[in-house]
């Protein structure tokens, strides 16, 4: 008798949407099946994301997994945090079952409060010392998470892992990039954050938070134009051409200070850091990824194509779908948006 398909789940909660990817395995044979999102705009369930609460969250976590068949699934959780959340440590060459006790005890210091009020996931990294193990942690509060564990529960199905959203995304592309010769940075734009990664296979990776995303850009134009939240961030997808003053997307960024001010420190920021890397190890920033919902903002796509005048390195715009499931349709409501939810499914 053939044996079942085994189905790993990744699911992406994040401010303005839950993302959910789901990966088949049957025997050595794979097959990649579903992306679907919840969308607490387009649910209309809120009309500002500030309004979002845990409510909300479960409301859409039980939508999208009553379309698939979550029971006998593997199911990993990425949930987005306000904060620097990675980390790099290196390690003496540790048995694989000693390594999550090891690093308890490493990530003591580093971090605000006692370690086990935190939970944390890790992924090994290519060594690049004798006898060191490379690794990339993330870390979450525990009490930030309490609420989740109860959803699934109730669900009567289990989360093996619960992660950050950076990390699966990294893991993803350098499982993407298995020869990578040259130090890269991967930019993730996100709806109330953004995450910038430097991978140089020579040195340790290094990470950067920034407080930059869609809903900054929706609360200006929103208050200098005098228009709701909402309807900036339809502006934004392109699901409507013009605003209710009568002024076009690209008319409302162009006129905003504002606006400019933030891709100017975004950009500098960026800079600096490559420029810090190249400082400290003599390797250049040759290429610069990026990704994340954001990029469905024709502006901001723009602005990232011609990142090699502004960022002072030229920009490969990474969408996962289009090399992990290649026969879904790409459309606004998909593009960009589920790197972090494909690599929760492919851990």
């Amino acid at each position: 008798m053939a044996k079942a398909k085994k189905i790993r789940i990744g699911i992406d909660i994040g401010t303005n949407s839950i993302k959910l990817a789901t990966y088949y395995t049957k025997r050595k044979s794979k097959k990649h099946s579903m992306l679907i999102k919840y969308d607490f705009l387009e649910e209309d369930v809120v009309t500002d994301i500030r309004e979002v609460n845990e409510t909300h969250i479960m409301t859409g976590l039980k939508t999208l997994l009553s379309e698939v068949p979550y029971r006998r699934a593997d199911i990993n959780v990425g949930l987005s945090v306000q904060y620097q959340n990675l980390f790099f440590l290196q390690l003496p060459q540790i048995a694989t079952h000693e390594l999550k006790q090891a690093l308890f005890w490493e990530l003591a210091p580093l971090l605000a409060d006692p370690v086990d009020q935190y939970d944390f996931d890790y992924a090994i990294l290519p060594p690049n010392q004798k006898k060191k193990v490379n690794v990339l942690l993330a870390v979450i509060k525990k009490n930030r998470i309490d609420w989740l564990q109860k959803v699934f529960k109730s669900l009567s199905t289990n989360m093996h892992l619960l992660e950050t959203t950076t990390l699966p995304s990294v893991d993803l592309f350098m499982r993407s990039n298995p020869k990578l010769a040259e130090p890269v940075g991967i930019l993730q734009l996100g709806g109330s954050n953004s995450h910038y990664t430097i991978l140089d296979t020579k040195q340790h990776p290094e990470f950067l938070y920034l407080p930059f995303g869609g809903n900054t850009l929706n609360r200006v134009i929103a208050k200098a134009a005098d228009i709701p939240f909402v309807e900036v961030e339809y502006l934004r997808r392109g699901v409507l051409e013009l605003s209710t003053t009568g002024q076009p997307l690209t008319s409302l960024y162009m006129e905003n200070n504002k606006i400019a001010a933030q891709l100017k420190e975004l950009a500098l920021t960026l800079r600096k850091l490559n420029f810090r890397h190249f400082y400290n190890t003599g390797q250049k920033v040759e290429k610069l990824y990026v990704t994340g919902g954001l990029m469905n903002d024709s502006f901001i796509h723009s602005f990232m194509t011609l990142s090699e005048d502004i960022i002072e390195i030229p920009a490969i715009i990474w969408d996962p779908i289009q090399e992990y499931y290649p026969n879904i349709e790409i459309t606004p409501s998909k593009a960009f948006q589920f790197s972090s939810a494909i690599g929760l499914a492919m851990r």
